[in-house]
């Protein structure tokens, strides 16, 4: 049994004018039956019902149902009604079969197979998988009606469920109705009297806010209805996907634009790491930084700089150049002026063989790859267009190795020794001022040279690239008095150094701002989806969906759209990695390259910005939606 005792409502129609809808209402209806409610508009119909279902709270008064008054509206919404409007109010983004789903609560085993078959019993067979815009009204108000059952509630509210149906297709939906009655209790608010005498079991006609006729025309049964309890935590999670999927253009727009965002933060995150620094002074700069001269005023042992930190290698600068020539061109007398360079334990120049490998005998030499372009060119083989080639990227390395690898060259000393060139370095790698070859132990001997070598200087490796271990370079020399900088050399080092640093703190700017831009854009199309979703909210209020669960759905759709951003950048992360650890030779592994690009820490932060989302959405959805009353969410549809 229903009864309201002393209900009173009124609403503000502006500030100190307020409209009486209820008062004082009093009524008691049985457990089952066909009631039909009459009267004409504003005298209260709809604003009885909504108070009946717990949509909206009375002024004053009680509501009580098997005769226990109703203090938690949303819990008897959920477990003791169901709505039958007349514009339906289905979920557009959802099939009919999951609109059904939507009301069934966690006891219903096989929930699709059974929405399927109430769905078929009501003559929808052929719609099952149909989408709201795609059925017409009478089919869409079967679904509507199709949910109420799936959800086997106590009371149905019908407000004017054929108020826009054909004369055919509403005998069919009353027929329905009026089947539903013989076990549950139907409220049917209607302004046709002749379907209310036709049907109904019972008729009140409300004027002014109070019945005024009471029309009793068959005997209805009151049931002793057994307690239930229902609950919609196993629909939570589905309901997150299904959304997803049923809102495509929404989530792919969400998931495109917090993927760009991830992607700037991340980029923020690596642009702060060594990973990038190092990468940049490698890859983007071409001049002398990656290694430094220092001038000899006495002869030093280079072996013993070595012991600085900040030094890789170090060995003799060879000022003196020696000729080089080929067989052709001893006819001719063509040579070419190179320098040279000892690399016998120099491992940082070893290590940049990318083609070929490392000299093994006195005669066996390697070059850089346009090192020995310009030596072929100068000596007459192929000329400037062959060094336009290489430049352009016609030319790989190893045509390279394979044009110069099987010919003979000579040094034009005393004694013209053959050298092979047997492997070329990373020219990006290495900095030359003129074609340089590089020999190990034994080269020197092979042939006599009577004015010596000018040796005024030393090359120096340097452990890593950044300014700030150049500095401690020259501060670590600085105490050796027979050495002094080459200050033309330093000063286009502290050039590049000060346009490498302007660049970096102009890409982090840019990123940050960028950064601002899109975070900002996500949280207004946030604010934008959930007041666009307010009438979706408002129908799992209405079906009796907890606050909680309403705001796990949103929050689970934001962590699958977050998690699967993530996850694209994680691969995008890995392929980048993958391209950079293929391309270079200064990573000694991929682990090390992971750990340097500070993967971990990377999806670490991207992974605690995807949980600052989700409270933000849960947040706001609360804040903005969910105080609200559940007739606030759903009257403007």
């Amino acid at each position: 049994m229903l009864r309201l005792d002393n209900i009173s409502k009124k609403f503000e129609i502006r500030d100190g004018l307020y409209q009486q809808v209820l008062k004082d209402f009093n009524v008691s209806l049985p457990s089952t039956g066909f009631v039909s409610i009459l009267g004409n508009s504003g005298n209260g119909k709809t604003t009885l019902l909504n108070i009946i279902g717990g949509l909206i709270h009375p002024d004053s008064g009680t509501v009580h149902f098997q005769d226990k008054e109703i203090k938690n509206y949303e819990a008897f919404r959920r477990n003791s009604v169901g709505y039958v409007f007349q514009d339906y109010n289905l979920i557009n983004h959802l099939n009919a079969v999951d609109n059904v789903m939507v009301s069934m609560s966690d006891d219903i085993e096989n929930k699709k197979e059974e929405a399927i078959r109430i769905l078929t019993d009501l003559g929808l067979g052929d719609g099952l998988h149909k989408y709201p815009k795609q059925l017409s009204g009478g089919m869409q108000q079967r679904v509507a009606i199709a949910r109420m059952i799936a959800k086997d509630v106590d009371i149905i509210i019908c407000d004017e469920p054929t108020g826009s149906l054909d004369e055919a297709t509403e005998k069919v939906i009353i027929d329905l109705i009026k089947e539903l009655s013989k076990s549950k209790l139907v409220l049917f608010v209607t302004h046709n009297k002749k379907v209310a005498y036709k049907y109904s079991d019972r008729i009140l006609t409300i004027k002014n806010g109070n019945i005024v006729e009471d029309e009793v025309k068959a005997e209805t049964v009151d049931l002793d209805v057994e307690k239930k309890k229902v609950s919609f935590k196993s629909n939570v999670f589905w309901l997150a996907v299904r959304n997803l999927f049923g809102r495509k253009k929404y989530t792919f727009k969400y998931l495109t634009l917090m993927t760009f965002i991830f992607l700037v933060a991340s980029f923020s995150i690596i642009l702060e790491g060594e990973f990038f620094k190092k990468y940049i002074h490698e890859e983007l700069v071409n001049t002398g930084i990656k290694n430094s001269f220092v001038y000899m005023d006495e002869v030093v042992d280079p072996e013993g700089l070595m012991a600085f930190d900040t030094i890789d290698y170090a060995t003799e600068y060879y000022d003196t150049n020696i000729e080089i020539g080929t067989l052709g061109s001893i006819m001719s007398l063509r040579v070419l002026p190179v320098r040279i360079e000892n690399i016998t334990d120099n491992q940082y120049m070893l290590d940049r063989i990318v083609v070929g490998r490392a000299p093994e005998e006195p005669h066996e030499v390697v070059m850089t790859a346009e090192g020995a372009i310009q030596l072929l060119s100068g000596l007459g083989y192929g000329g400037q267009r062959l060094y336009d080639q290489f430049k352009t990227g016609a030319l790989s390395d190893d045509y390279v190795m394979r044009i110069v690898g099987y010919r003979d060259f000579y040094v034009f000393e005393y004694g013209q020794p053959l050298i092979k060139i047997v492997g070329l370095i990373n020219s990006e790698s290495i900095y030359e001022t003129r074609q340089t070859i590089y020999f190990t132990d034994g080269f020197l001997d092979l042939y006599e040279r009577e004015e010596g070598y000018d040796i005024s200087r030393l090359k120096i490796y340097k452990s890593d690239l950044y300014q700030e271990t150049h500095q401690e370079t020259l501060d670590s020399l600085s105490g050796i008095t027979a050495l002094r900088p080459v200050e033309m050399f330093n000063e286009e080092i502290e050039e590049t150094y000060e346009t490498l640093e302007s660049f970096l703190d102009l890409s982090k700017l840019a990123l940050q701002v960028i950064l601002g831009i899109g975070s900002i854009s996500f949280i207004t199309l946030m604010y934008t989806s959930l007041f666009e979703r307010k009438y979706e909210v408002g129908l799992y209020r209405s079906m009796g969906y907890r606050k909680l669960s309403i705001m796990k759905v949103l929050g689970y759709e934001m962590l699958l759209t977050g998690m699967t951003s993530v996850g694209l950048i994680i691969v995008g992360l890995l392929a980048g990695t993958g391209y950079i650890y293929n391309n270079t030779l200064y990573f000694d592994s991929y682990g090390e390259l992971i750990l340097k690009v500070n993967a971990l820490g990377i999806v670490g932060i991207l992974i605690l910005f995807v949980a600052v989302l989700i409270g933000f959405v849960i947040f706001t959805g609360n804040l903005l939606i969910l105080r609200k009353t559940v007739i606030e969410n759903i009257k403007d549809l």
